[in-house]
């Protein structure tokens, strides 16, 4: 397969695990995907990036800002966000209702940064930023991103719409999605799940689409998406047909 370079199938949580490792890299290989997102407060993060030096395959790479798992890469003092091991507590920074103050606001700020120069010190070429588990969306985060795409003159993931059934919500996001792109800091001018993709994709050849997959490795060995398995068995096989493959 081919991709064609308006459409982006990123595969998020590079550097998660071994599993997730070797199947984004096959995944790069089989041509299913031509982008991918780096988790740089991971065990593996230093392997991660020798990965990415030694496969040229691997291209068009992101930090995935990691406020979910996983230690802080700086000296983060505010234990509310952490669990009892120093690790980041998702239940806590995940919440839409979390109202930050100044010195709180810098202090995720600065973590932010500490992760994509991490990835920057290790000489990789990073072209955009997303978030595990898109925190960067939330009401108190969404503009710390923002700042970090000017400071480094990359491109930011927008907001998924299509499946926002709660109108607030949706216009919430589509506020998001519009300060994003006001500085011309999207990486994509849509953000969308493979199924709706797979459905609209007839009448959607000419738009900059992201795509976000989840490979890796089960028990078995099978190639499969920890987050949607089924849209991304659907991707695989229309992927693999000759008559649907994507012009480069």
């Amino acid at each position: 397969m081919s991709i064609q370079t308006r459409l982006i199938v990123n595969a998020d949580d590079l550097g998660l695990s071994k599993s997730v490792n070797e199947a984004i890299l096959f995944c790069y290989k089989e041509g299913y995907i031509n982008s991918s997102s780096i988790i740089t407060n991971t065990p593996l993060f230093d392997e991660t990036a020798q990965l990415v030096h030694d496969n040229k395959v691997i291209t068009n790479l992101g930090v995935h800002i990691n406020f979910a798992e996983n230690k802080p890469l700086t000296n983060f003092k505010y234990n509310e966000y952490l669990n009892h091991n120093g690790e980041w507590n998702w239940e806590q920074t995940r919440k839409y209702s979390n109202s930050l103050n100044t010195e709180v606001k810098n202090a995720f700020l600065t973590e932010l940064y500490a992760q994509v120069d991490r990835a920057l010190s290790a000489d990789l070429n990073i072209t955009h930023i997303d978030s595990h588990y898109h925190l960067h969306i939330l009401p108190c985060f969404y503009d710390l991103f923002i700042k970090a795409a000017k400071k480094y003159n990359i491109k930011l993931r927008l907001a998924q719409l299509s499946h926002e059934q709660n109108i607030i919500k949706y216009l919430y996001r589509l506020y998001i999605n519009n300060r994003i792109k006001l500085n011309n800091h999207n990486y994509s001018s849509k953000f969308e799940n493979l199924g709706e993709f797979l459905k609209a994709f007839p009448n959607n050849k000419n738009l900059n689409i992201e795509l976000m997959v989840h490979p890796q490795f089960d028990k078995t060995g099978t190639l499969t998406d920890s987050v949607d398995a089924i849209g991304f068995n659907e991707w695989i096989k229309y992927a693999s047909q000759d008559a649907y493959k994507l012009k480069a």
